[in-house]
């Protein structure tokens, strides 16, 4: 297996300054994955998918007001898209696969549109795709402002997300997201709770472009779909409608044991599928 290294850098992209984790390998056989995370987490959210993938390289920004990068105040999917498409610009991705987790999905599909040919393909983990009314939920309405210790913050995740956690992924993966304060050593959301409201509020109001179903239609490069199998953002009900949106049919996988966070849960099968995947579009 392939292996590389992380470099981590900021930058100032699209007029604020943003975070990039950037996972170089040291040998390359595959196009390059740009990753966007989704509203609960950061950029280390792929550390785990990325260091197994080993050999494609994966250029990970904190998104505009999450993790370490700046908040330049507004929220439109098109205004998180033009920071991805100047992002790949300023990295010289030239042909690149744009990968998006839950909200970040309709953003994925946004920069795919845009990009034109330089998009090879699109993969979505877990897009948050309501059928009918929008459901509660599943966090609680005043989450704690920060935790003394991995094992709390852990205990909240498992308490509040859905899906089989191992004690080494829950713990793995509270330490790629959450960020540690340098003085007192407590763990804090990468985000704060008025970013977060105010996100929320902005995709669920009428000034909203997040339609999936509408970016869906738009999509003319190949797709690849993650379902969490115990998923509430994506349930089983809405995975037919979905796919219908498409022009053509998208693959999807479903993680049978994983609930928003298969990247966390079952990684095995993203990373495999994945591969799978970009070796199928070089092969075309």
């Amino acid at each position: 297996m392939a292996s590389g290294s992380w470099r981590p850098d900021h930058l100032t992209n699209n007029g604020f300054r943003q975070f990039l984790r950037d996972w170089r390998p040291h040998e390359t056989s595959s196009l390059p994955v740009l990753a966007l995370h989704g509203s609960l987490t950061q950029s280390g959210m792929w550390n785990v998918i990325a260091e197994a993938m080993a050999s494609v390289r994966m250029a990970c920004p904190d998104q505009r007001g999450f993790g370490l990068s700046e908040d330049p105040g507004t929220d439109f999917c098109a205004e998180f898209a033009a920071d991805a498409l100047a992002l790949a610009q300023r990295l010289s991705l030239d042909h690149y696969v744009v990968m998006g987790h839950s909200f970040a999905c309709s953003i994925a599909l946004e920069v795919a549109a845009k990009a034109g040919q330089r998009a090879a393909a699109v993969v979505l983990v877990d897009p948050v795709v309501r059928i009918g009314p929008a459901g509660q939920t599943t966090l609680p309405l005043s989450p704690p402002d920060s935790f003394a210790a991995i094992s709390e913050a852990a205990r909240y995740f498992r308490e509040t997300e859905e899906g089989k956690w191992t004690d080494r992924a829950l713990e793995r993966f509270v330490q790629d997201i959450m960020i540690r304060d340098a003085q007192t050593g407590h763990l804090r959301f990468p985000y704060s709770a008025a970013r977060l409201r105010r996100l929320r509020a902005f995709t669920a109001s009428p000034a909203s472009d997040y339609d999936l179903f509408t970016k869906a239609r738009a999509t003319r490069c190949p797709v690849l779909v993650f379902r969490g199998g115990m998923s509430k953002r994506f349930p089983p009900n809405a995975e037919q409608p979905f796919l219908d949106a498409f022009t053509a049919k998208p693959k999807i996988i479903v993680c049978p044991y994983s609930g928003h966070f298969p990247t966390a849960t079952e990684p095995d099968i993203i990373v495999n599928e994945v591969k799978h995947f970009l070796d199928e579009i070089i092969d075309k």
